[in-house]
């Protein structure tokens, strides 16, 4: 099993340490030839952000790149914004019905403070996710 993401892109900016990579991210079915028939392909253009010493001295403008992240990345990813918010949702609810015999809508009203202050605070740790959830650039032969 592979244990990093790649994808096809093109540098569209070299500024120091900072390359920006234009990826064109496609839905699963888009290479189908029914596609054009079929409503549910898509794709959409994203500009991912690297960070790498002598960059200016790597890459030009419009070279073809691969862009790679660690697939344990992506997980955690999905862990923060989509399981720990579920898991306070549910643990939170549990504890205010139950235990605390809180009516609805005062246990939703609590629920949404806790969702924002979850948030917040990933908001403000995002320097150093940034760290932890970093690309890099793989050049294509």
């Amino acid at each position: 099993m592979r244990e990093t993401i790649e994808h096809q892109g093109v540098i569209a900016s070299v500024e120091g340490r900072h390359v920006r990579v234009n990826i064109l991210q496609v839905a699963a079915c888009s290479g189908c030839k029914a596609r054009s028939l079929c409503t549910s392909s898509e794709s959409k253009e994203k500009i991912i952000d690297v960070y790498e010493d002598d960059a200016e001295m790597k890459y030009k403008i419009g070279e073809n790149v691969k862009v790679c992240g660690a697939l344990s990345m992506g997980k955690q990813a999905v862990r923060l914004a989509f399981g720990v918010p579920v898991l306070l949702i549910v643990v939170w609810m549990m504890v205010a019905m139950v235990w605390l015999k809180l009516g609805e809508l005062v246990s939703v009203g609590i629920l949404a403070l806790i969702l924002a202050l979850y948030f917040y605070i990933l908001y403000r740790n995002r320097d150093r996710m940034a760290k932890k959830f970093a690309f890099w650039i793989s050049q294509t032969n």
